[in-house]
């Protein structure tokens, strides 16, 4: 199922809530042109992908998602904007942070650590999972330990 696809399934749980996307399904659609991110540089985009395979390697049970501020439907076609990683890892923030210090053209402008309160909220409309099933955002977060939850943003 293609997020598009996903999308329209849950249009009406979404309304204008943000989501949050699993990174390779949101980059993905990236390259089709569905989906913008703050940093739409092909090449920078590619650099961000190296450091967060980077978190992966480091920390093999990393959560990354992307979360949306943006949704618009043209012509019968779905466009999907965002602006936020949200990162489920062990790693510190200052070992985030480190990994982008050769990187400076896509450093984030704030890697945040979260608390219980701020995770729930504004809390984002749904989660979208890379096989096409949607989640709560409530549910994802209560398995989930809120001091392991980084947000990086670009603005």
């Amino acid at each position: 199922m293609s997020l598009a696809e996903i999308i329209e399934k849950y249009q009406k749980e979404i309304a204008d809530e943000s989501i949050l996307i699993e990174y390779n399904l949101f980059f993905t659609n990236v390259v089709k042109q569905d989906c913008k991110f703050v940093l739409d540089d092909s090449t920078e985009i590619r650099e961000l992908d190296d450091i967060l395979l980077t978190i992966k390697r480091i920390d093999k049970n990393a959560e990354i998602y992307v979360s949306t501020y943006g949704i618009s439907y043209l012509n019968n076609k779905i466009f999907i904007y965002a602006d936020t990683l949200w990162i489920n890892t062990i790693m510190e923030i200052k070992e985030i942070s480190n990994l982008f210090k050769n990187n400076p053209n896509i450093e984030p402008s704030d890697i945040a650590l979260w608390d219980e309160d701020e995770t729930m909220d504004g809390a984002a409309a749904l989660v979208v999972l890379e096989d096409g099933k949607g989640e709560s955002y409530k549910s994802l977060i209560e398995k989930r330990e809120p001091g392991k939850i980084k947000s990086l943003y670009w603005d």
